[in-house]
């Protein structure tokens, strides 16, 4: 069948979206870093610390990830999980909480007033653990799905030939978890090269900042744009340079096996089960506990002889002090903008899937990651350099959160779109229906379950971004975690208090949005596949 030019034009939109929302930004930031003023920043020492200091921290942080995500992921490949619904959403809700909830989070743990009764703050641990909490989801789902796809039939063909289930593991299932292994890795390395909220709140130290975080207050404390965009410009090549290493790390992934047609078998032995619990625990602890306790202190506030909602009260009533965003402005201001973003994000995401998966536009497929490459902060910038008047406005933050949320929009599509039959489609044609009609009678109905998928992630993606709605905010246009983080800045167990119940209100809200959107996708789900696909 010939490749719709509905498909073609539906690409060339998306490409158009990414050259004006990540290209333009991009060369506005290369032209202000050019600038000599910015290579003098670049030569300066302080400088290259902050590159050393990002990358060893995200280097630990990721075989953090790995050491405590892997079992799990494991656990997945090599047995059927009772229960398995159920532990990929607990996963799943670390993943989509935004950063600065999970630094707060990790902070009522091993914080001054934490339940651990040990204070780890400005330290390498604490940034490790926060790192971890919030991206051991990332490998168990990343490696849990693939092994689930790949292990199970390879394993059992070992079993029948005579292999013992050890000689099973090292010889098959490793091997097989390596490229996605890989994958996770680079992209959870991802994460934490470009951290900013958890540093912020954790440690926020001098001592501590990653380059992320310098950008920021390049920009925030100095007014030094050069600076800025040299320390950005110097960040996006090392994120290039993974990004690229992930995508062919995705490819080698995408080729390697087909998929298996049936599921693992259950543990058989009693240490086995035992086994595969063991490590489902270990990973469920590290991501659930710091949110649970997060909850907690919200209700019983540290130092509180007994629960108290008054945190709650204030934050329901206009604000007293000057600087402090309430409550109700806060949530209806990201309510609105998450609303544009998931509309913008779902717009042009689903036409860059339409055309990646119609019309085989392979380029657009590997370009749709530029988004991830590019983090909050410095898309925040680029949009104040090369948007001067967008940036002034409040439509800025809906542009920003939906290129944000652009790649994981596409990658919860492009799964479900490829596995369409294309003979529907053919047969819709010979029918006399035009490729509109086809799309909108067809095909778009049956991507449902991926559709609501996808809005979930893009709005909590939305009302969680911290980044960009800080370099872009307002007065009035100050969201949730924009609010949350007025109140870290103010002395006081008040303002304390109110920024645990702000924490605990998003830590909700987001994650019943992306566990709402999963449960109805999953009463709906077909050809749709298994949620975000990185």
């Amino acid at each position: 069948m010939p490749t719709p030019l509905l498909a073609r034009l539906a690409g060339g939109g998306a490409l158009l979206a990414l050259a004006l929302g990540i290209g333009v930004p991009w060369w506005a930031l290369l032209r202000e870093a050019s600038d000599p003023a910015g290579w003098r920043v670049l030569l300066e020492a302080r400088v290259w610390e902050r590159l050393v200091w990002t990358f060893t921290q995200a280097l630990l942080s990721t075989l953090l990830a790995l050491l405590l995500g892997l079992p799990a992921a494991l656990a997945f490949g090599l047995a059927r999980v009772p229960g398995a619904r159920w532990w990929r959403a607990a996963f799943t809700v670390p993943f989509v909480m935004p950063s600065v909830v999970a630094g707060l989070a990790v902070l009522a743990w091993f914080g001054p007033r934490g339940l651990s009764g040990f204070d780890l703050r400005d330290s390498l641990a604490i940034v490790l653990i926060a790192h971890a909490v919030y991206n051991v989801g990332v490998v168990v789902r990343v490696v849990g799905g693939a092994l689930e796809a790949l292990a199970p039939r390879l394993h059992e063909a070992a079993a029948v030939l005579g292999a013992s289930g050890l000689r099973r593991t090292l010889r098959v299932t490793l091997p097989l978890a390596a490229p996605a292994a890989l994958s996770a890795a680079t992209l959870v390395f991802l994460f934490c090269f470009t951290s900013f909220g958890v540093i912020l709140v954790l440690a926020p130290s001098p001592a501590f900042a990653t380059l992320e975080v310098e950008v920021y207050r390049a920009v925030a404390r100095r007014a030094d744009v050069t600076e800025a965009a040299a320390l950005a410009t110097l960040q996006l090549l090392v994120v290039m340079a993974c990004t690229l290493f992930y995508t062919r790390a995705q490819q080698r992934l995408a080729a390697s096996l087909p998929r298996a047609s049936r599921p693992a078998a259950p543990a058989r032995t009693r240490l086995g089960r035992f086994a595969v619990m063991a490590a489902l625990l270990l990973a469920a602890g590290v991501t659930l506990l710091p949110p649970g306790a997060l909850l907690l202190q919200a209700l019983w506030p540290p130092g509180a002889s007994a629960p108290d909602l008054s945190a709650f009260v204030r934050l329901a009533r206009p604000s007293e002090v000057i600087g402090l965003t309430d409550l109700r402005t806060a949530l209806a201001n990201s309510l609105w903008v998450a609303a544009a973003a998931t509309a913008l994000a779902l717009a042009f995401g689903a036409a860059a899937a339409y055309g990646i998966a119609r019309a085989g536009l392979r380029a657009l497929d590997a370009l749709t990651l530029l988004p991830l490459a590019t983090s909050a902060v410095t898309l925040g910038l680029g949009v104040l350099l090369a948007y001067p008047a967008l940036a002034a406005a409040p439509q800025a933050l809906p542009f920003a959160h939906a290129l944000l949320a652009f790649p994981f929009v596409v990658r919860a599509l492009l799964p479900a779109w490829r596995a369409l039959e294309v003979g529907q489609a053919q047969a819709a044609a010979t029918l006399g229906a035009s490729p509109w009609r086809t799309l909108r009678r067809v095909e778009l109905p049956q991507l449902t379950p991926a559709l609501l998928t996808a809005t979930g992630f893009a709005a909590a993606v939305s009302l969680g971004e911290f980044g960009a709605a800080l370099v872009l905010r307002r007065p009035e246009t100050a969201t949730l975690p924009v609010a949350l983080f007025e109140r870290l800045g103010r002395p006081g167990a008040e303002r304390y208090a109110e920024a645990l119940a702000l924490a605990a209100l998003l830590l909700l809200l987001t994650a019943l949005v992306v566990l709402l959107s999963e449960a109805l996708a999953r009463r709906g789900r077909g050809p749709s596949g298994n949620g975000v696909e990185f």
